[in-house]
């Protein structure tokens, strides 16, 4: 199982993200990093827990638009072994040069539901985004075609709040078959970890724990080599 953990980008600042009201979305405290630059703060995580894989939020794309290439060529340049899985809504964020390292996202929320109904996204990560209800004007998921191999299940009311991981989302959508899914929102402890690898889930998207050092390096690294112990 991948435990990955997640930045939230507006305006250039890591921000705490919660319940998907980002009209309300504040600036991370600077007490926790010394920072509130996403390339200082991923550089701290980066040499505490030493993750796989990392997930950027870039919320100033998803809502506006607005992408900006410089900080994630000086990101992914940074850190060559790092995988960062960059959600900028449906737009490929255009670099300096195309890093092996960077994994696009394409999230639901964006999408008009046409856009997955060729095998040009079966490859790429996708964020199924729901908040009540599925967020999108078409469900991806019904589409036959439409056969990402990796999937997010994103609850955005879950994000940065005291609810549980939503289960009965869980129990919809993982299934045996080729496909990996990552639950994010909800995931608060150890055992939201080990409820989400029961359930059959490949990973979680964590960020309370990392910032609030809820979670040991030992811990991901454990995770990452039994994930590959279960492979071999």
């Amino acid at each position: 199982m991948d435990i990955i953990p997640v930045i939230d980008i507006l305006n250039n600042q890591v921000v705490r993200a919660i319940k998907g009201d980002r009209d309300n979305y504040q600036s991370i405290n600077h007490k926790l990093y010394n920072s509130t630059d996403p390339r200082d703060i991923i550089d701290q995580i980066v040499k505490r827990y030493s993750p796989k894989i990392l997930y950027i939020a870039d919320l100033d794309a998803i809502m506006h638009n607005i992408i900006d290439p410089k900080i994630y060529d000086d990101i992914l340049s940074s850190f060559p072994k790092i995988k960062f899985w960059i959600d900028s809504g449906l737009k490929e964020i255009k670099l300096k040069k195309k890093y092996r390292n960077y994994y696009p996202v394409f999230c639901s929320e964006k999408s008009k539901g046409y856009e997955f109904s060729s095998n040009k996204f079966n490859n790429c990560v996708c964020s199924f985004d729901f908040m009540g209800k599925y967020i999108g004007e078409k469900p991806i998921y019904r589409q036959q075609k439409a056969s990402p191999s990796k999937i997010i299940l994103m609850d955005l009311l879950q994000v940065g709040s005291k609810n549980n991981i939503n289960y009965k989302l869980a129990r919809r959508f993982i299934r045996n078959n080729n496909q990996d899914y990552y639950i994010a929102g909800g995931i608060k402890s150890i055992f939201d970890i080990k409820r989400a690898k029961h359930f059959g889930a490949s990973g979680v998207l964590v960020s309370t724990m990392i910032h609030q050092n809820k979670i040991t390096k030992y811990m991901i690294q454990k995770e990452k080599t039994s994930s590959k112990n279960r492979a071999g």
